[in-house]
This record gives structure tokens, C-alpha cells and sequence, in this order.
């Protein structure tokens, strides 16, 4: 296949060859009969105007755009839109005749046939490179422009033109932290102290020297704040030494990797987070990286692998412990946990979530006897005793005989955030950068539509959920002008707000009681005009307007067994007219665990529907019979379906198309052409739904 006419990305890369290979045969018996039934249209379009065969050979071609797509065939895509763009330009107005125009037409369409009847004669995977470039230029289109800089060449232009700059010096001084926090306190003391005296003195001429202290007494509070802040790295130094030694003296290799080293915390914090860390690292040793002979009869490489993930979100610092061992026996620990409570139903009706919780919570250990190395089980409940008694929290994920993830939380002391600000019912607040998408006034976005699952925008390729500032924060009034599109793990939501500022680097304070788990506002900040500003978390920010949501029916959290055994498979009802798009995409979504019924179109949706009520619909917008729009609006005005949660999937990326698909009720707007299991599975998330692997 030529590289340059498949796209390499998500959607395409984990078919495999056999797969794929049935895949293109099935798009190119498609593309036969389209290009065949192009074929009569172009001719009839030779004899003047008819609208009704415009329209047919837009649908098809259209159509094949779309399966060409799903295919990651993009040069073909393109061509098949303007292929359709000119069948639509045959009789406006321009210089060229329509004659002339109606003759490229058909020549298109003959290359068209020429590079499909290649694919079918050869096998290949892709369109011919030189059928490409011959139909670009019948079609007017511009080639596609070779850009044959590389990095190295950008390097000697570099140098050339006077060489890379030199290293700076940096000079370390090693400070008690003792002595750092009294200069901090001193420092926002006297911040304070000059604020107060800029606001007595009000308009008189001293106020000019007094705002002038004023901001010099900020920026000295933040630059010390700042001092507080180290790397993970340098706390975290020696641990993969340690990991290494400590494997050994077990009888097993394992091999300790840490992300996140440059990331910068408060050095207290970090030093916490150390003595966590040594508890899971022994742990994860002794009790979950297997011996080499064991893991070589598992199928894995004799020596364990280690991830060690720091970060920071906001004002808490995260971290991750992976390991590929033989994670936590849950049975066994569900015996445990029965035979030390004597409540045998109670425990056997917690989820494996809430056993791992309870497990993490209480100690213990599912060995008849103490190891040397990690005590007797109390390492993990050691972790979560610390992690609760600073605010923070514990989470325990296992895959059994695949390895275990224990993560930790801890609030920050001090923390460095760049924010963007905006203004709510008066009241300024910070919203983290990393988490904003992208902020829009909402008049020029489109129409705000009310739908059964509560109110959406349709913003860029999407239909996101849109919920104002102030009511999330419980405030009154304010009034939406913008939104500020902000994304987090459980989904994406755009708030609406009265202003939108700048973004602003900032060390906020944090301030006991308010900076807990679960708080909307984690710190406090005064910005250089005097202003005080509240940042807000932007997880705890979508976990609340998801909360208050009105949910899905097919959403709502079934009960714990039920769920447990329904979370992996969610149910799909595809309905795509194109076969070979239709194909793939079932490959796609079963590959990710989504169990996949089809459909060809609208009605015979209707009908599937009709037999089980699906967790989702994902739909094609044009199709024969009955359309997506008009399906979608017909199951929002049925009770039993109207809050079924329907996904669009369409060629067309363009405002009208995100409006009327918003205005049909659909919760949710992809592209097929940027379309990738892991892109539906973002988006399963974001309208309630969760499930899929």
C-alpha cells in the first residue's frame, strides 16, 4: 500500500492484515457499483439542469467519500468531495462554460473507475498515486505541496545563523524550608498590610506609591511561594536502585520507570509522597511481580515492569504505581474480607471496587503468614490512613494475572498554575489552562438548544453540554455571553459566563477547609490590580454539573451485580448505509469491547430499537428512507426512547450540520474522517456512559 494515501491513525492502525484486507475488498465492490452508477448520472447531467440527478450523484459520491474515509484513504476523500462540489457547480456562474465543466466531470469520473478497477486488479491497499494526481488536476484541486525540510536542515539554519545559544548558569543556594515559610508568611503579611493602606488612602496622592507597594509586595509573595516549589525528580531520586536491590533480594527482576520527574511541587508534599511511595513499591514486589519462571509460564518477560506517574492537577498532586504482575486476588480477598465481618451477603454483594476500597481501607493480608519485606499486609491501609488524614484519597484498579494500578492523592501546599479568568455573577475566578479547550461567545457559536437531557451548544465538530458558571457554583445571577469549553477526565462541558479575561501565572494560597476533596474552589489568588481571584478545579467543576444532569435513561447506574456484569459490553446500534464504512466501524467498536448491532439506515434503526432498547445510537446523518436527523427526532418524540443517547456520525463538518443535529436532539457530533474507537469511547463518557475498555 502507498503510505502516502492511508492514514496511519487510531482508527485504522489495530486492524489487523487479514481484516483489513476484507475490509478493502468490500470497499472496492462498493466503489464499483458507485462509480458505475456515476457513470450514467454524469451522462444524463450533459443534457441540461435536473436537480433530482444532481442530487443522486452528490448522494453517492458523498456516500463513497464517506467509506474512503473510514478506510484512512484521505487523498481519495478529498478528491470524492470536490468531485461533488463541482457536480453541484455545473450550472453557476464562473468563466468556464458548462460544457467545459461537464466534460471534467465526466473525466473524473472515468479516472475514478480506472484507479478502483487498478485496486481490484492488483489487491492493492490504496488508491493509485498516479490515478491521484491525474484526477487532482482534472479536478483543479492544487498538489499537494512536499515539504523536504527536515529537522536536520532546520538545525543548520540554526547554526548558520549564528549557532544555538548558550547554556545559562544557574546559581543553587540550599534554604532550611523553615526559613522559606516565615519569609512567605512575612511576605503575604505584608501584601495584605500594603493593600489595606492602598484602599485608606483612596484618591490621595500617595495612593500612586502605595499600589506601587502594593504590587511589589504580591509579586515578592509569589516569587517565595515560588522557592517552595522542587522537582518529583529530586524526591523521588534512587527509587529505581532500590527497586532493582530490593527484587533481587525476592528472587525476581523488575525494572522501576518514573514519569513525571520534571513536574514541580512543594517540597513537603513530595517528601509525604516518598514514604507512600516506598510502602506500594515493596508491596508491588513482594505480592504482585511474579518470579521469572512464573512469568515466563504466563507469557510475560522475566523481568517485571514498574511505572511510577507523578503529576500534579490543580492544587493535588497525583500518583500512580503500575505494575504487570499477577494483581490482587479479589476471591480471595472477598473470603478475607467475609470470614473477618461474618457478614457473608453484605460482602458478596460489593462490586470488586468496593472490595479493593474496603481491602485497602482495613489492612490485611490473604497470606497464612508475615513476609519480611511488606509486613503483615498493613502497607496498603498505611497508604490510605496517610492519604485520608492529609485530604487526600486512595484508589486500587486491578486486572487479574495482567498487573494492578494503586494511585494516591495529596493536597499541595503550594502550586503553580497558569489560569485563565473569567467573571460570574460578579465574582472573578481562575479556570487552569491545561483544562480549557477554548473559549467562544455564544451568539456567534449557534443557538443554545434545550433538549431531554438538558441544555447544549454546537461548538467545532461536537455537541457539548452547557451549563451556567453560576449555577454550578450556587451562585445568583450572571449572564452567559461566552462559554469557556472545559474538558477533564470525566468528560467535557461548556460553562457559561459574563467575561472572559486573560491568563494569568499564579501561585494561589491555599485555605484550610476550603482546598478539600471534592471542592470546587481550591486557592485563592490577588491578581496585580488588587483583585482577588478564586481557582477552580476544573474534575470537581464537570463532576458537578454532571451530577445535577439529568441523566439518560439507558445511563442511569444500574444495580452494583448488574452493573459489574453489564460495564464491559454497552450496546451499540450502528446505522450506516455504506457497507464497507459499516464494516469497519463494527471492527472498530468490537475491537473495543462494544457489543454492535446494524442497521442501513433510519428505519431499519427504528426496528432495532424496537427489538432492545440499545445504550446508544450511532448514526449516519445521510442516509436512504429515513435520514439520522429524522431519526433522532423521532425517537425524541417517542417516552420509551426519548432519552436515548444518539451519536451523529457524518462526513460533513460544517456549523448548519452541528445546528441541526444539536436542534434534533443528538447528544453528541462526530466526524467520520476524524472519526477512532477511542474518540466514541471519549465521548460514551461525556454523555453518561461508561463500559467500554
Amino acid at each position: 500500500m502507498d503510505a502516502a494515501l492511508r492514514r496511519a491513525g487510531p482508527g485504522t492502525v489495530s486492524l489487523d492484515a487479514s481484516t483489513r484486507s476484507r475490509l478493502v475488498g468490500l470497499f472496492v465492490d462498493e466503489a464499483q457499483e458507485t462509480v458505475a452508477s456515476l457513470e450514467s448520472l454524469s451522462e444524463r447531467l450533459g443534457g441540461g439542469p435536473e436537480p433530482e440527478v444532481v442530487g443522486r450523484f452528490g448522494r453517492a459520491a458523498h456516500g463513497l467519500k464517506g467509506a474512503a474515509s473510514a478506510l484512512g484513504f484521505d487523498d481519495l476523500a478529498g478528491l470524492l468531495h470536490d468531485l461533488e462540489a463541482l457536480s453541484l457547480r455545473l450550472d453557476g456562474d464562473g468563466a468556464e462554460p458548462r460544457a467545459e465543466r461537464h466534460g471534467r466531470l465526466c473525466r473524473a469520473v472515468g479516472l475514478l473507475a480506472r484507479g478502483i478497477a487498478e485496486m481490484s486488479a492488483s489487491g492493492r491497499d490504496g488508491f493509485p498515486a498516479p490515478v491521484v494526481a491525474a484526477l487532482r488536476e482534472t479536478l483543479g484541486g492544487a498538489p499537494v505541496p512536499t515539504n523536504g525540510a527536515s529537522a536536520f536542515q532546520g538545525a543548520a539554519r540554526m547554526l548558520d545563523a549564528g549557532g544555538l545559544p548558550g547554556e545559562a548558569v544557574v546559581e543553587r543556594l540550599s534554604v532550611p524550608a523553615d526559613e522559606v515559610d516565615d519569609a512567605l508568611r512575612l511576605a503575604a503579611s505584608l501584601a495584605r498590610g500594603a493593600a489595606m493602606l492602598e484602599e485608606r488612602l483612596g484618591g490621595d496622592g500617595a495612593a500612586a506609591q502605595a499600589q506601587g507597594l502594593a504590587e511589589a509586595a504580591r509579586r515578592l509573595e509569589t516569587s517565595i511561594a515560588a522557592l517552595r516549589l522542587v522537582p518529583a525528580g529530586t524526591a523521588f531520586s534512587g527509587f529505581e536502585a532500590e527497586a532493582e536491590q530490593l527484587a533481587s533480594r525476592l528472587g525476581r527482576q523488575a525494572r522501576l520507570e518514573i514519569q513525571g520527574s520534571e513536574v514541580r511541587a512543594d517540597r513537603r508534599t513530595l517528601q509525604r509522597a516518598r514514604g507512600l511511595v516506598r510502602h506500594l513499591l515493596r508491596n508491588a514486589l513482594d505480592h504482585g511481580i511474579e518470579p521469572p519462571e512464573a512469568r515466563l509460564q504466563a507469557g510475560k518477560p522475566r523481568a517485571g515492569r514498574l511505572s511510577l506517574k507523578v503529576e500534579t492537577a490543580e492544587s493535588v498532586l497525583r500518583v500512580a504505581l503500575e505494575d504487570d504482575g499477577r494483581g490482587f486476588d479479589v476471591p480471595a480477598i472477598r473470603r478475607e474480607l467475609e470470614r473477618r465481618s461474618g457478614a457473608s451477603e453484605a460482602v458478596a454483594a460489593l462490586s470488586e471496587a468496593e472490595v479493593l476500597q474496603r481491602f485497602a481501607n482495613e489492612g490485611g493480608s490473604t497470606r497464612g503468614s508475615a513476609s519480611e519485606i511488606s509486613g503483615r499486609g498493613l502497607g496498603l491501609s498505611a497508604v490510605a490512613a496517610a492519604a485520608r488524614a492529609s485530604g487526600g484519597s486512595l484508589e486500587v484498579v486491578t486486572r487479574r494475572g495482567r498487573g494492578s494500578t494503586v494511585s494516591f492523592t495529596l493536597p499541595l501546599d503550594v502550586y503553580a498554575v497558569e489560569a485563565l479568568g473569567v467573571r460570574s455573577a460578579g465574582r472573578l475566578f481562575g479556570i487552569p489552562l491545561s483544562a480549557v479547550e477554548r473559549s467562544v461567545c455564544i451568539g456567534a457559536a449557534g443557538a443554545i438548544h434545550e433538549g431531554p437531557t438538558g441544555r447544549t451548544l454546537a461548538i467545532d465538530e461536537g455537541i457539548v453540554p452547557l451549563a451556567a458558571l453560576a449555577d454550578v457554583l450556587g451562585l445568583a445571577g450572571g449572564e452567559e455571553r461566552f462559554a469557556v469549553v472545559v474538558r477533564s477526565a470525566d468528560g467535557t462541558v461548556a460553562f457559561g459566563v459574563e467575561e472572559v479575561g486573560t491568563v494569568a501565572g499564579v501561585v494561589p494560597s491555599t485555605v484550610p477547609g476550603l482546598a478539600q476533596d471534592g471542592a470546587l474552589v481550591t486557592g485563592l489568588t490577588r491578581l496585580a490590580d488588587g483583585s482577588v481571584m478564586q481557582i477552580l478545579d476544573p474534575r470537581h467543576l464537570v463532576a458537578a454539573h454532571r451530577a445535577d444532569r439529568p441523566r439518560p435513561a439507558a445511563a442511569r447506574p444500574a444495580p452494583v451485580a448488574a452493573a459489574q456484569e453489564r460495564a464491559p459490553a454497552l450496546e451499540v446500534v450502528l446505522a450506516e448505509d455504506s457497507p464497507a464504512t459499516r464494516e469497519v466501524l463494527r471492527v472498530l467498536l468490537e475491537e473495543h469491547g462494544l457489543r454492535v448491532r446494524l442497521a442501513a439506515d433510519g428505519d431499519e434503526a427504528l426496528a432495532r430499537i424496537g427489538e432492545r432498547l440499545p445504550d446508544v445510537l450511532v448514526t449516519d446523518i445521510n442516509m436512504p428512507r429515513l435520514d439520522g436527523l429524522s431519526l433522532t427526532r423521532r425517537l425524541r418524540d417517542e417516552a420509551a426512547t426519548a432519552r436515548l443517547p444518539v451519536i451523529l456520525l457524518t462526513s460533513r463538518d460544517d456549523a448548519p450540520t452541528r445546528a441541526a443535529g444539536a436542534a434534533a436532539g443528538a447528544d453528541a457530533y462526530l466526524v467520520k474522517s476524524r472519526f477512532d474507537a477511542s474518540v466514541l469511547l471519549e465521548t460514551l463518557g461525556r454523555i453518561g456512559l461508561r463500559g467500554a475498555r
